[in-house]
């Protein structure tokens, strides 16, 4: 995952291979497209719709290249504040992201009504606990001590720990199709109430 949210080159290169591996195996016509309430409104010929999600995030990576020499000052900007990168990043993922569902369903392997929104919501929650692991912001220790969680460690790792097993649960629950929310709400709200009692807010953390 850090090498996807390092390097799109690598999530496109990713997308092409799955779609060639998924080809033969697809039927003619495969999902391409969900609705505004995340559900699947469109499909297309898989001659077309296999490469469509790869050609969308190869434009999006050479909008991001080029976009520099047309708004430098903007462009610099973001890079200032760290949003840069994540965008750009976080942009091509989402379309990598979608392809590797719509495969999915196309080969049988997801459900059919997995909603695209539930899926990003687990995503995100694995993308941030591991982004958090890595590069600790004080902002996070702010958050921590507002939901009554210490910011001393081991806690800020164990709260990562605890929103990448529920982001691996809300994408178990995507998958299967059914509950997709509870999936991820359920394990999310039991993981907050152990790290509670385990690390409160200036307090020792309990053996």
């Amino acid at each position: 995952m850090n090498i996807l949210q390092r390097d799109p080159i690598a999530g496109i290169l990713l997308a092409l291979l799955a779609s060639y591996l998924a080809y033969d195996h697809l039927p003619e016509r495969i999902p391409v497209h969900w609705d505004a309430f995340g559900r699947i409104d469109a499909e297309l010929n898989k001659r077309a719709g296999v490469f469509l999600h790869p050609g969308a995030m190869t434009l999006v990576y050479l909008f991001f290249r080029l976009i520099p020499y047309v708004d430098r000052n903007r462009v610099r900007q973001l890079k200032d504040v760290g949003l840069y990168d994540p965008f750009r990043n976080g942009a091509v993922l989402l379309f990598g992201y979608s392809h590797l569902l719509l495969l999915g369903i196309g080969l049988g392997w997801i459900d059919r009504g997995t909603n695209l929104f539930a899926g990003l919501l687990s995503l995100a929650a694995i993308l941030v606990g591991n982004h958090l692991k890595s590069i600790r912001p004080a902002r996070f220790d702010r958050l921590l001590q507002r939901i009554g969680v210490s910011c001393a460690p081991p806690a800020p790792a164990y709260v990562c720990n605890v929103l990448i097993l529920c982001g691996a649960f809300g994408q178990a629950g995507t998958a299967a199709g059914t509950l997709q929310l509870a999936w991820f709400l359920v394990p999310l709200g039991i993981g907050y109430v152990l790290v509670r009692r385990r690390f409160p807010a200036n307090r020792t953390p309990a053996p």
